[in-house]
């Protein structure tokens, strides 16, 4: 039983036993329906949500985190976790430390001394006020007794503020008074501790010997320049105080507040900041990176894929809107459509090849800089395919997407400069292949183009890479050559399995399919000589007219000279081939003369589908005369059917295609009318030529054969001068040369006669 038959998208080729897969069939299947478009992407949206949950799974296991080293991109906490932050105890011990009473000693034996030099003083002047001149037993009272209206006064105010001043000395020396050595220890607001050599503790900040100076001075009810003079004097008298600092035993007990201080144990909530781009990576960060792993719970894949699945979409739907903004035609051929989502997905998978290469590299120190990974990302690649398959506007929309996606995948926090980095290498990238026309052409501007723009895109990053390290410039040109390269072979194959799996009309291959050397041309050549000049002249009206509103040339002129390769099955019943053919037409009625003509476009889909040409081939085949009505055996019909009352339909006399979508196919068309009533003409002029094309774009128009022509009016007036233009210079006039013999008719001689040497030469 032959099982191959009950598969609709094979069939049977000639040769028996044999079977090739029906792309017609499918590519038909698959625009009958918008379904293909959901399941696209649908496709789309799963592949981008799982590579990115496998980068973000990645990224922290893969980047080798080393302390010491600078974090390449910022983390955030993928769950709440608990860890020791010893940097922030460190700090806490430390604050312990600076918090721990300075501990001061009281001196009895400076006491006393204080006690003695204090009492010495005031005992001077008081003991003879009178006395200019006395001999006392300090400096202090000798320079005091010359002040001899100054010493009346205080005297007094001894003999009355006695106890007050006594209770005021009592209470500094009790408490203790900072001498000049140990007043720098007192200026901060750390608590302080004085220790008596009784073992009495006290915990008041002691004043120093200026400050009780003051204080000891605002008691005597004396003049300004007096208590300036008197403070001046008791500052002196106090200078060394009684308190010394005891450093042994304040960092002692500074280092037991230290060790009771607890670990600090921090929490962070998932979506915390856990690492800064740029920050130098310590101990502690390392030590928070694994304690936030070892906090996954089981199955946080399942839930961080949720989020993928909605971040991505996202990003989806903004690029189709923005597609179908900018495209909206792509979205009538689902199989194209198909075809732009398999590119979208080819360009995630070769990026997320790109960095699992680099994390390997990194990891060997092969690649010493994390942001080396911008020089060997592969967005050149889904660039030029998807310009190349698809065009520039879908480049630029699947573009958005894929640097979007892209740019998630490696640096979540750089995610928008990065997608706006390599977002300009896709719309660049393709511009550079914009109607390329040959393969070799092709791979160096993908090449170059690839090359120079990364490094153009990225000449910060150079600079501050090659900022420390200047030699590092020649591993960053090494990087964008090699990732050029390999962007430029890689779209190249894969050009070629796009026009062999997908039979993809690219411009490369139309330029290819022009060759004359091709097989159905050839056979147009033998057997229809007549349509393959027709075919030739409209292929360069439409190339011509293509190139005039800066359309596909490439694409009118293929299409131009395959639109008739249907005739091919009967070449003698068309008139460029058989000059009587139009007397056989008469003979027959002319539902069946129309039929024969009508069939010319089923044949040459037929032979399409038989060699293999591409979509666009078979659509000019199938629109070049669109659902045009053949007036002339529509008219005859209707002339014959007034004897018999014979009903006439005109659907019978209409062309079974859709009128052509796009500009080129409706250039096509276009020139292909234009030039085959040009050749009808009697003495074709310049003046009846242009009659004649400007009634076929009328007749056209108004036939609403060019609703889907995508031309505007300008467009359209600028194919009509360029067809009058060129049909003018191919049905000029020459010169009529003069005959110099009377036997023009006479038969050239069929073998030499003979002549001498000399009449040779």
């Amino acid at each position: 039983m032959n099982w191959k038959r009950f598969i609709p998208f094979f069939r049977n080729s000639n040769a028996p036993g044999k079977a090739i897969i029906d792309r017609e069939y499918i590519e038909n299947t698959i625009n009958a329906s918008p379904i293909p478009i959901v399941a696209v992407a649908i496709m789309v949206w799963a592949v981008a949500s799982v590579l990115l949950l496998l980068c973000e799974n990645q990224q922290r296991e893969l980047t080798a985190w080393k302390a010491g080293q600078k974090a390449p991109f910022s983390v955030w906490a993928r769950t709440s976790f608990s860890y020791t932050d010893s940097a922030a105890t460190g700090i806490l011990k430390q604050e312990a430390l600076q918090n721990a009473p300075r501990i001061f000693r009281l001196s009895e034996e400076k006491n006393n001394e204080l006690r003695r030099n204090l009492d010495d003083f005031f005992s001077t002047v008081a003991s003879d006020p009178d006395s200019g001149t006395s001999n006392h037993r300090n400096g202090a009272g000798a320079r005091f007794a010359l002040q001899f209206q100054f010493r009346r006064e205080l005297a007094k105010e001894l003999k009355i503020k006695g106890s007050s001043l006594s209770q005021k000395v009592n209470e500094f020396l009790i408490h203790g008074i900072a001498g000049q050595d140990a007043a720098p220890l007192l200026a901060g607001n750390e608590p302080v501790m004085v220790i008596t050599d009784g073992g009495i503790t006290y915990e008041l900040l002691p004043p120093d010997n200026r400050k009780c100076a003051a204080e000891i001075t605002e008691i005597f009810d004396l003049p300004p320049d007096a208590k300036k003079n008197l403070a001046a004097i008791l500052e002196t008298l106090l200078a060394n105080g009684n308190i010394s600092f005891d450093r042994e035993t304040t960092e002692r007990e500074g280092q037991i507040a230290a060790d009771a201080v607890q670990p600090v144990i921090k929490e962070r909530k998932r979506g915390d900041l856990l690492i800064e781009r740029q920050q130098i990576i310590s101990p502690e960060t390392v030590d928070m990176l694994q304690a936030e792993k070892a906090a996954l719970p089981t199955g946080y894949g399942l839930g961080l894929l949720g989020n993928q699945l909605l971040l991505s979409l996202l990003l989806l739907l903004t690029g189709i809107f923005f597609l179908y903004r900018t495209y909206p035609r792509i979205f009538r051929s689902p199989y194209k459509f198909a075809i732009g989502g398999a590119t979208i997905i080819l360009s995630l998978l070769a990026n997320f090849g790109a960095i699992q290469l680099f994390y390997l590299l990194f990891s060997y120190g092969i690649l010493p800089e994390y942001e080396l990974l911008l020089f060997i990302m592969p967005i050149p690649f889904g660039a030029a395919l998807t310009a190349v398959l698809r065009g520039n506007r879908v480049a630029i929309c699947t573009g958005f997407f894929i640097a979007s996606v892209s740019a998630l995948m490696i640096l979540p926090d750089r995610s928008f400069e990065l997608a706006l980095r390599w977002f300009a290498i896709s719309a660049l990238m393709s511009l550079c292949v914009r109607n390329i026309s040959n393969y070799r052409s092709f791979f160096v501007r993908v090449f170059l183009g690839g090359a120079l723009l990364t490094l153009l895109v990225n000449c910060d990053v150079i600079y501050s890479l090659t900022a420390e390290n200047p030699d590092g410039v020649k591993l960053i040109l090494l990087c964008a050559a090699a990732n050029a390269f390999c962007c430029a072979t890689a779209a190249l194959l894969a050009v070629f399995a796009f026009e062999l799996f997908f039979n993809a009309d690219t411009t490369m291959a139309l330029m290819v399919l022009s060759d004359m050397n091709h097989p159905l041309l050839e056979k147009m050549k033998r057997e229809a000589p007549g349509t393959m000049f027709h075919c030739i002249t409209v292929a360069t009206l439409a190339e011509d007219a293509a190139r005039a509103i800066k359309a596909n040339p490439a694409k009118a002129k293929a299409g131009a000279l395959f639109h008739d390769i249907g005739k091919l099955a009967m070449p003698q019943c068309f008139v460029e081939n058989n000059i009587d053919s139009s007397k056989e037409y008469m003979k027959m009625p002319p539902q069946r003369s129309c039929g024969i003509i009508r069939g010319h476009v089923k044949e040459g889909l037929l032979l399409a589908r038989e060699y293999r040409l591409c979509r666009f081939i078979r659509e000019a085949i199938a629109t070049h005369h669109g659902d045009d009505l053949i007036s002339f055996f529509y008219r005859l019909a209707l002339e014959n059917s007034k004897d018999g009352n014979i009903p006439v339909l005109e659907s019978q006399f209409r062309y079974d295609g859709k009128p052509p979508v796009g500009k080129e196919l409706t250039i096509i068309s276009l020139a292909d009318a234009c030039e085959a009533a040009s050749r009808s003409l009697n003495k074709p002029t310049p003046a009846k030529l242009e009659s004649l094309v400007n009634d076929i774009f009328t007749g056209r128009f108004r036939g609403e054969q060019l609703r889907n022509s995508d031309l505007s009016l300008h467009e359209l007036n600028v194919v009509r001068e360029c067809f009058i233009a060129d049909l003018i210079s191919f049905n000029h006039g020459r010169i009529a040369y003069q005959k110099e013999h009377k036997n023009d008719s006479a038969s050239l001689p069929l073998e030499e006669s003979e002549t001498s040497g000399s009449e040779k030469k």
